[in-house]
């Protein structure tokens, strides 16, 4: 499970810039926190030996608080007022591509693993 939460971290920690850099320009950048989790959140349950969803959704929480009371801190301002003049995509939307990303990506390990049973007669 560590692999797959580093990898999950990793792969978020790239994703984030690049997907704020490729949506700024059509004027979707609220979208970049959607993105980002859901690729990274992606990787991890595509390499976890088990449920990613509820780890995914930890990681996410964390890097999320991180995040808000660290730009509250720099602004002098409540970490609730931040959250609250934040578009509601960049609030929920990384919560939401955190938990899709993770199904999917255990899914699409599901559909690659080997069918295991007893050999054909």
């Amino acid at each position: 499970m560590l692999k797959a939460v580093i990898v999950a971290i990793g792969v978020y920690l790239v994703a984030d810039p690049v997907s704020d850099f490729m949506l700024e320009p059509v004027g979707l950048s609220y979208l970049h926190a959607f993105a980002a989790m859901f690729v990274g959140m992606l990787a991890g349950g595509y390499l976890a030996p088990r449920s990613f969803v509820g780890v995914a959704l930890l990681i996410n929480l964390t890097f999320s608080v991180l995040t808000y009371v660290l730009v509250a801190r720099v602004r002098e301002q409540p970490v609730l007022d931040l959250i609250a003049e934040q578009h509601l995509m960049v609030s929920t939307g990384s919560f939401v591509g955190a938990g899709l990303g993770a199904w999917v990506g255990m899914h699409l390990k599901r559909r690659h693993a080997p069918v295991e049973g007893p050999p054909p007669a």
